[in-house]
């Protein structure tokens, strides 16, 4: 989407935030690793409502996808941003001169001018205003009922509640790119880095710290969060990662080259020896042919291990020839290891993820010759061959996607408002 570059770190922090966001998690009975697999519920749209947007599409340079039912679009002719709903109506008029970010927790960041920023409600109603003082932390939007600031005088952080009240004053120093690294609130604590001392310091919703830890550790899934930190092996200091519970106390040794976040019980790790997935006591349940890809996306925040996840039932891996497919609980391949990474010879490096977690039935898929994307279904079927210049996951039941620098929806059914268009 289009923005005005309000200030200029918002690319780089999108690309660390996209190794910790999270997928829609399906139910697992610990004791029947083939219990029923839970696919999240389509939210239902209709021709009608893909009629519209397509119809409404040409009024607008840039259109964000849904978040809470609403989407963030910017006008052509005025060059301002507004919301539509899922029918194309304009519900909230093109009137600020940016919008950061979608809705959440039912409040959106908006801008007056380049200085003056406010937080709206679902009917545009301000909640509070800004006058240039703060402006809105890296990541943008409303987590746990808290939302990140920050003073661009002294690039200090803070925190903010639904009010706009300051509840955390902007005293913390800035979180830069250290990996794939989030300060928004999560189960009521907020993981902050200390880089004098490298250590992680997690602090509650009045900026108290709870508790601290060596080494730079990710946000809490499941009760559990990855720490990486210098070890000592054989005379030589390596990375390594654990977890560590929410009192700080080690739970999993720091054994692992990389390690990811768990979901229903699971969670990506590798040593020398194994790759898979481990479960809540260090174990590996799911091993095979598999390595963690180092994926580059030639910024300043580079070179991340790309750690899959299990989204309804399924989990993208990559096989040790650097190709990708889909396996299940019990490790079984169910869509064949034919994706791959596109690879840059000269820099010797990655880039471009191949496969991406399921969403309402559908994954986003990249094809390494022409960097385009589309979508599969579970069984591996392409219901959008690769034809877009940009994707979205499914959410809200439509996906944004671009094709020939144009804007669009797509449905899980396999329907585009390109085609509706014509």
């Amino acid at each position: 989407m289009k923005k005005k570059n309000i200030y200029n770190w918002t690319t780089l922090l999108a690309v660390a935030l996209l190794f910790i966001a999270t997928g829609t998690a399906c139910d697992q009975n610990k004791n029947d690793k083939k219990a029923s697999v839970q696919i999240v519920e389509q939210t239902e749209v209709t021709q009608t409502d893909l009629e519209a947007l397509a119809k409404v599409m040409p009024k607008y340079s840039s259109v964000s996808g849904f978040s809470e039912g609403l989407a963030v679009v910017c006008d052509k002719e005025t060059d301002l941003y507004g919301f539509i709903d899922r029918k194309g109506n304009e519900v909230i008029p093109c009137q600020y001169y940016d919008v950061s970010g979608a809705f959440s927790e039912g409040i959106a960041v908006v801008y007056k001018s380049s200085e003056e920023w406010s937080l709206i409600d679902k009917k545009g109603q301000e909640i509070a205003s800004f006058d240039g003082q703060y402006r809105p932390g890296f990541h943008i939007g409303f987590h746990d009922g808290m939302m990140a600031i920050f003073n661009p005088e002294d690039e200090k952080e803070g925190y903010i509640d639904k009010t706009g009240k300051v509840v955390i004053p902007a005293e913390l120093d800035m979180m830069m790119c250290n990996g794939p690294i989030s300060v928004s609130f999560n189960d009521g604590l907020c993981r902050r880095y200390d880089y004098d001392s490298q250590k992680s310091i997690f602090i509650d919703k009045t900026g108290n710290k709870v508790f601290e830890c060596e080494g730079n550790a990710e946000v809490f899934s499941e009760g559990l969060a990855a720490v990486s930190r210098f070890s000592s092996d054989n005379d030589d200091f390596v990375y390594r990662s654990g977890f560590v519970d929410k009192t700080g106390s080690e739970t999993i040794p720091f054994t692992f080259k990389h390690a990811g976040r768990f979901v229903d019980g699971l969670c990506w790790a590798e040593t020398e020896n194994a790759c898979g997935f481990i479960n809540r006591d260090g174990k590996f349940e799911l091993t095979g042919d598999f390595k963690t890809l180092i994926l580059d996306e030639d910024i300043e925040c580079s070179n991340y291990p790309l750690c899959p996840t299990f989204s309804e039932g399924l989990a993208w891996v990559c096989n040790k020839e650097g190709k990708f497919g889909y396996i299940d609980k019990t490790g079984k391949v169910v869509i064949p290891f034919r994706y791959e990474a596109c690879y840059d010879d000269e820099s010797e490096l990655y880039y471009h993820q191949p496969c991406y977690d399921f969403h309402e039935g559908l994954a986003r898929i990249c094809d390494k010759t022409t960097e385009k994307y589309g979508y599969i279904d579970r069984e591996g079927n392409e219901v959008f061959p690769c034809q877009f210049e940009y994707a979205e996951d499914i959410k809200e039941g439509v996906a944004i996607v671009e094709r020939d620098g144009q804007y669009g929806f797509i449905d899980a059914k396999g329907n585009c408002t390109f085609d509706m268009g014509k």
